[in-house]
Formats: C-alpha cells, structure tokens, sequence
C-alpha cells in the first residue's frame, strides 16, 4: 500500500519524500489514528515514525483543529520545521517557537502547527491553559525522554494539563526506545503500535583486540588497531562513520589519530573554517585535513552546525563526539561505533545505561543509502567484552517519571495555582493523579510532596490563601510568568532587596539553580576567594566557587574581552560561554523584570545588564548592536573606527565602512540601511 492509494496529496507526499510502500507498523499506526484515541509508536530509528506523526497532523488540519510538534532541543525543532514547510502549500499556517519563555500564548491562535520545545510548550500553557481548546493533536517526538530527570517533568506537565484541561486532544508519542510501553499506554489511556522493524538491516558487534567479533559470535582478524582498521573498511566502502567517547579529551585525541591515519591512508584534502578567535580553529582545521572532526558542547554551536553540515553532506566522513550528538539532531552514518562504554560518574567509572547504548547505535544505517548498517562497541578488557555483549540482548532501562522531586513538585504547584487548575490541597493532588509519577507511585508519597511544596511557596511568599483558596502571589505570578524555578526567584527578590553592583548581580544569577554553571577547579579556587571577597563574602562553599566562576567568565564577556582568551583563562570552550551566557540571559531578563515590579529605581540597570548579556558588550556599543548582523566584534570595529552611534553610521557612506576589517562593500551598505531604517523606525538615534 503506497501513500498515494490512501488519497494524500502531493504535497503531503513530497512531505514524505517518496510515494512508498507503507512498513506494516505505518500501516498499522495510520488504521489507528483514525479511532482518534492516544497512541504511542515505539519503533526503531529510522523506521518511518515521523511519517505517521506527518499524517496525523495532515488528518487533524482538514478537521480544523490545531497541532503541537514538540520536540526535546530546539536543533530539532528548526529541523522538523524546515521539513514541514511544505505543508504551507496545503495553506498550513505553520511556525517555530523557541523564544522567551514569558511571551504571550495567544499567537498560538493565529497557526494551525506549532513546533517547539517542551519547555516552551510548558510555558505557553503556563501563561494561557485556555490555547489548549483549540489543540486537537499534539506530538510528543523522543517521548521516551519522559524519564529525563531534567527535560522528562516539563513534558509530562505538557501532556498532564493537555489531559486535565482537554480531554479531547489526541496524544501521539513516538520513541524509539521505550522499554515499558505498556505503562505510558496505561497512564495516557491509549493505543499502541510497537514493532522491532528497521529498513536498513543492523549488524552488530564487538571490537575486541584485533578481533571483530559479531553478535552471532562469528569474528574477524584485522591487523593493527582495530578501531582505526574498522573505520579504515566503511570509508573504503564509501560509509562514513559515528564514533562516540566519554569526554571532550578523548573527542578530540581520537579524531586527531583517526584524521591522521586517514591522510596517510587516503591522502587528498578535506574542508577548512574560517575561525577567527576561537580557541579550536586549529584542531578543528587539522582535523578536517583528514576528513575528520570532533563534536562536543564546548564547541560553539555555528561551528557544531559547520560539522554537521558538513558530514552530511559527505565533506567530513567521521565524527568522533561525546554522546551528546546522539540525542540531537538526525545525523545518521553507515557505521556507528562507540569506543567508551563506560563512563566515570558518581566517584567511579561506570557501564553506559542501556537506553544509552540503544540511542546512540539507532544512528547506524542511512536510509536510502545503505542496505546495512553496522553498530560496533568496543571492548577493552575481557570483562567489558562480556559487558558489551551484554548489551545486545539487554532489555532498555523502563521510562520512569522524574517529577517527584521537591524541587519539581515546588515548580510545578506554583504553576498548578497560578493557572487556577488548583486552588486547594485536594485540587492540586487531583491534578497530579494524572501524572505519570502518580500512575507509577503511591499517591501518599504525593500527598506529602505537595503539602511541603504549599508550605514552602507561602513561606516565600509566592501563593498566600484567600477565602480558603490558594492564589498566587505578584511575585509568584511574575516568578510563574516567568518560567523561573522558585529558588532561583526566591534568590533574584532577596538580591533585588540589597545593594546592587554589577559583579553581585553577576554571582546571584550565577547562583540561581536555573544558571547552567561551569565547575571550578583547584586552578581556580585562589581567582574566585578573590572574586567573593570583592563582592563581599567571608565564607563559602564549593557552591560559591561554582558560582564565583560562572560570574566571572559573564564578566569577561559583557568586557568584550575576546573569546580566546575567556577559554583560556577559564579552561573551558566557547560553547560553555554561550551555554552560560544563554542562561544568563533568561536570568538577568528575568531580574530586570522583578525590578520593574518591585525595585523600579535600577530597572534600566539590569534592563542594560540583560542587553550586554545577550550580546557580551560593554553598555557604550549597545546601540550599535542593534543592526543586523552586527555582533559584539564589528560593533566594537564600527565604534573604534569613531562610528559611534547609529545616526554616525546612518549618515557615512559605505566606502568608508567597506575600509574596516571584516566589512564587504554589501555588508557596508546593509548596515547603513538597516541603521537608518531603526532611526525611522524608533525615532532615536542612540538607541
């Protein structure tokens, strides 16, 4: 049966990328859909479980009702939204939403497909649970990751209050590797297609020694190292290949050696960036000489997409990554092969979780381009050699809910009273009955959890009871509106209601459990007691220092000191300062906004503040970087070459411009415009 003898049309089909014959489970899942009842579809990577989230949402349009794609990273969400802008040919009002966390839901109701990530979808709801009567469907992509601690909870309140609020909307959950389906298919009250299916056939095994050993126990002999032999055959055989490790280190040490080993093999050339001021140009470049990269998140995220692009567009024939890659955007390769199956954690080093595993050999085979994908672990004792071949007949860990947490449960009440879902004891544990955490725990362990939670949001005066209901306070509406966890709005008002400096504002966000914080060593303990005493501590912990670390690289960066040598100094890479300064951001947002409400007198400080965050520059070249495609670098050029505002390069004439370091004749004339075109618009030529 093919798409087209269903009745889609065209367009749909070009969606699809073909007019193929359906798998059975696709058939299966599509006969399914149409009882308009919940379903999950747990099938292996690459098996075509997007194609009947695509039909789903086709079937839900012509109903008029509304879609929500939600997806774990917002790599992916740019992914699934390029993909599904063919449906705008079908009048598909479609849209990404990935932006602040405290804008108004109600654009919503101007699209029929929203794609986002669960932490924005969280939000919008958040703001306005009304949207979710005009959501017919929503799609839980990688809805295994339910049972992430970190990302798992914002999901689950997704779907919790899509269930509560509108019964009605239909729930698509699509995994690859859900090992308790039944459990979520009980909780969800839904459907299930579930099949081990895979169109490009899987060939496990073993790198031990010198040996390939296969999952049938049958081996190969390979003279020299096995790892580097195995890759050597792929690239031969025109593959390309995934190589995962535990660390950063290790990332870059292997893909060196492998990038090596091929020029001497090979020979030929491979692709160059361009990297000015960053602290991996020459590793990367001497890498990419054999053909080979390394992919981690210190890397900054335009050189991470380089990579990728380059892979897949065969330029680069290996990546060697931490396993981070495996759970982002869809990079699959003829051969995986992870090389650390253990990782050191919790004082000792310890086997990979099973999920793990699964998730990261499920990139192994192309589709439409290899019959057979190969999936190799490697083993570098005899005891992790049983191990790995453990793992091929392994059951995946079961998905478990992670929002039991004090910490969740405090995060997740508030949100509860402040959307007037539940404004008593009795009505926020009749909210929660409808998690999964309830549906896999006894409810007397939420009892307790949602009492301390009501006790701890009074104290701190987030909720206060009226007329025996529980409402939220200001500050817990702004701190809900906000999408902050309760601690760290409970540490921005106590910083609000002190003396405020920079480097104090600085620590207090670094200091919020929100700030994704970069750990200090011994290296830096002597750099931060400095940084405390000057901010006024006396005594700390290993917190301070964590935190007195994170402020400091933000004070580097909003110095515009260059970002070579922030990594330098502070011995991480250029994507720690932007995962850093991406959090500062929300943060520091989020504190100018408290102050409008209650400290209104430095609320153009931290307003500036924000501003500098967001684009790491001192407060003289803000205006400057606000033309387009101006960052920090070629603002502080502009200014330096005496353009100093925006009426000063309103008025100059593009050759002038066109003289500065990395300005072209068309850049030069784009500024221009689009400076001329904010005066115009905002009446002020400073601002």
């Amino acid at each position: 049966m093919k798409l087209s003898d269903l009745g889609y049309p065209p367009e749909f089909i070009e969606l699809a990328g073909d007019d193929f014959d359906l798998y059975p489970h696709q058939q299966d899942a599509l006969k399914k859909l149409k009882e308009n009842r919940n379903l999950i579809v747990t099938v292996p990577t690459a098996a075509g479980k997007t194609l009947i989230a695509y039909s789903a949402i086709f079937d839900m349009l012509k109903s008029g009702k509304k879609c929500l794609y939600i997806v774990p990273l917002k790599a992916l969400a740019f992914e699934k939204y390029e993909e599904m802008k063919v449906l705008r040919k079908l009048g598909a009002r479609l849209t990404i939403a990935t932006g602040d966390y405290d804008s108004s839901a109600s654009f919503v109701r101007n699209f029929d497909i929203v794609v986002c990530t669960s932490e924005k979808a969280d939000s919008m709801i958040r703001h306005d649970p009304s949207i979710l009567f005009d959501v017919g469907l929503i799609v839980a992509d990688e809805a295994h990751l339910i049972g992430d601690p970190a990302r798992g909870p914002r999901l689950e309140m997704v779907l919790t209050t899509a269930r509560v609020t509108n019964p009605d909307t239909m729930i698509l959950a699509l995994s690859a590797t859900i090992s308790n389906p039944d459990d979520i298919c009980e909780w969800l009250d839904s459907n299930i297609v579930a099949s081990d299916f895979r169109p490009v056939k899987l060939k496990k095994g073993v790198l031990y020694r010198n040996l390939m050993v296969l999952e049938d126990e049958t081996s190969k002999e390979y003279n020299g190292d096995i790892v580097l032999e195995t890759i050597a055959s792929i690239i031969n055989d025109g593959g390309q290949c995934l190589v995962f490790v535990s660390s950063r280190k290790k990332a870059e040490e292997l893909a060196s050696k492998i990038s090596v080993f091929l020029q001497d093999r090979r020979g030929g050339t491979g692709p160059e960036m361009s990297l000015e001021d960053d602290p991996y140009a020459e590793k990367i470049n001497n890498c990419l000489a054999g053909r080979t990269c390394f992919h981690h998140a210190g890397l900054s995220n335009p050189v991470r997409s380089s990579i990728e692009s380059y892979f897949k567009k065969g330029e680069i024939l290996v990546i060697v990554a931490t396993p981070t890659l495996a759970a982002g955007v869809n990079l699959p390769a003829r051969c995986v092969i992870i090389r650390d199956i253990t990782r050191y954690q919790n004082g000792r080093s310890e086997y990979l979780p099973a999920r793990e595993i699964f998730q990261m050999i499920g990139r192994a085979g192309r589709p439409k381009y290899d019959k057979e994908g190969c999936a190799y672990l490697y083993a570098a004792s005899s005891n992790s050699f049983t191990k790995a071949m453990e793992y091929f007949t392994m059951e995946i860990e079961p998905t478990i809910s992670g929002s039991g947490s004090p910490n969740q449960v405090r995060f997740n009440t508030l949100a509860i009273v402040a959307m007037g879902l539940g404004n008593s004891a009795e009505e926020i544990e009749a909210f929660y009955k409808s998690t999964l955490f309830s549906f896999q725990n006894p409810i007397s362990n939420m009892k307790s959890l949602i009492e301390a939670s009501i006790r701890f949001l009074a104290d701190n005066n987030l909720i206060r009871e009226a007329g025996g209901r529980l409402i939220a306070t200001a500050f817990g509406k702004a701190t809900a509106d906000l999408y902050l966890n309760p601690e760290s709005a409970i540490i921005l008002m106590d910083y609000l209601n002190g003396k405020h400096t920079e480097e104090s504002a600085l620590f207090n966000m670094a200091k919020c459990p929100d700030m994704i914080p970069v750990n200090a060593g011994n290296d830096d303990f002597a750099m931060a007691e400095y940084f405390l005493d000057r901010i006024g501590f006396t005594s700390y912990d290993e917190s301070d220092y964590n935190a007195a670390k994170t402020a400091m690289i933000l004070k580097e960066w909003i110095s515009e000191t260059p970002m070579r040598s922030i990594c330098e100094q502070f011995r991480v890479g250029p994507g720690d300062v932007q995962s850093v300064a991406n959090s500062a951001d929300w943060l520091s947002y989020s504190l100018a906004r408290l102050a409008f409400s209650f400290k209104p007198e430095i609320r153009k400080e931290l307003e500036n503040l924000n501003f500098r965050i967001k684009e790491g520059v001192k407060e003289e070249i803000i205006p400057l970087t606000l033309i387009p495609g101006i960052g920090r670098v070629r603002a502080r050029r502009l200014y330096s070459a005496g353009l100093t505002s925006l009426d000063a390069v309103a008025t100059a004439d593009d050759a002038s411009i066109s003289r500065i370091y990395g300005f072209s004749t068309k850049l030069s004339k784009d500024v221009i415009a689009s400076a001329r075109s904010i005066i115009a618009r905002t009446g002020s030529k400073s601002t």
